[in-house]
């Protein structure tokens, strides 16, 4: 009989520890709720918080943040705040059955609001309005009941395509090479140049930077390839995308006319070939110009001319120049010289003809 009882008395101990484990919650994620006479009520009020993993929306435009109970149930006694990434202050806060701005983020001032048409439901999205570069990041929803608090996290991607990029021959450093450049993306996008073949082009040179309203810009800067067009793409990670191309050479033209040590090679030997023109040009303006300010009276450049005697020459100087005529040339004595064969009273009587002068011959 003993021993019966003590099996009865075990079996009844066993089954009242199962009882208590089961309704304490051991071995689930819920937080323990006690027992008591409204155990039933109390089981009711564990929840789990849901979202989506992230939303997307274009700068300026307003974007909802989903926030819900799983399972449904009624929320309007319930605290909710949305808030990001500390936890104060608040990005919107509901609290007593009203909303709360009195510590709400400066940033988000007049643009939030919680949509609580569903409300009974357990379904309470957030609204935010006209949404900034700045708001981008996660979001966190906590949602807290008298005896059991929740949370989920949400990630605001905002999007922006930015200006349509732009070739531009690379003036400052040489003509081989070209830049693009594009602003106002979000979020941060990349750069890719190809050729005319598709085939991509390493750039030399890039940076990435934010502007005065934290949009991004992307600079790039590469050597032009042997094709006849480039094209430079700029995209971000939501597959939005711009792109521009731009002919770089004409089809057909030989690629070794736009190298540049080709064109060293020509343009050195023409500049130094133009210096040297522009020398023997200047010498001999100079020259001429010395020659014609010289008088008549005097030899040019030291020579006396054969037949004739300036002022300066004497009649042996003649001989270094061949025979002297012994007779005036055409029967003419120019003016202050002496040739043989002519007096000083010939002189004067030049451009006159004399019939002795005009059957004489000169004899060389």
């Amino acid at each position: 009989m003993e021993r019966s009882d003590f099996a009865v008395g075990s079996v009844v101990v066993a089954l009242i520890f199962l009882v208590w484990v089961s309704a304490a919650g051991f071995g689930s994620d819920s937080v323990p709720v006690p027992l008591g006479p409204y155990t039933h009520s109390h089981l009711l009020t564990q929840f789990k918080v849901s979202s989506t993993i992230s939303v997307v929306a274009a700068l300026g435009s307003d974007v909802l943040l989903p926030c819900r109970l799983i399972p449904e149930m009624n929320a309007e006694k319930m605290e909710i705040r949305w808030f990001k990434p500390r936890y104060r202050p608040y990005v919107h806060l509901y609290i007593n059955g009203k909303d709360d701005y009195s510590i709400q983020m400066p940033q988000f001032a007049n643009r939030t609001e919680l949509l609580k048409e569903n409300i009974t439901r357990g379904i309470f999205p957030l609204k935010i309005r006209n949404v900034t570069a700045q708001d981008s990041g996660e979001y966190y929803c906590l949602v807290e009941s008298s005896d059991h608090h929740g949370r989920t996290t949400v990630q605001l991607q905002v999007t922006a395509v930015g200006s349509l990029p732009v070739i531009s021959p690379n003036t400052y450093t040489s003509n081989d090479t070209a830049f693009c450049e594009s602003c106002g993306w979000l979020p941060e996008p990349s750069l890719i140049w190809t050729d005319t073949q598709g085939n991509r082009v390493i750039p030399s040179k890039e940076k990435v930077y934010r502007d005065e309203k934290s949009l991004y810009c992307i600079f790039s800067i590469i050597s032009l390839p042997d094709s006849s067009n480039i094209t430079c793409t700029v995209l971000n990670s939501v597959n939005q995308s711009k792109y521009h191309s731009k002919q770089i050479r004409e089809t057909g033209l030989p690629v070794t006319c736009r190298d540049q040590y080709s064109r060293y090679i020509v343009f050195w030997p023409c500049l130094a070939a133009l210096i040297v023109s522009f020398g023997y040009i200047y010498h001999q303006s100079k020259e001429l110009k010395r020659l014609l300010a010289a008088p008549d009276n005097s030899p040019v450049n030291g020579i006396c001319a054969a037949g004739y005697t300036p002022n300066g020459c004497t009649p042996s100087d003649h001989g270094t120049h061949g025979n002297v005529p012994s007779a005036p040339v055409n029967g003419i004595c120019a003016a202050g010289y002496v040739p043989i064969g002519s007096t000083s009273s010939d002189h004067g009587t030049q451009g006159k003809k004399s019939a002795d002068h005009s059957q004489s011959t000169v004899q060389v």
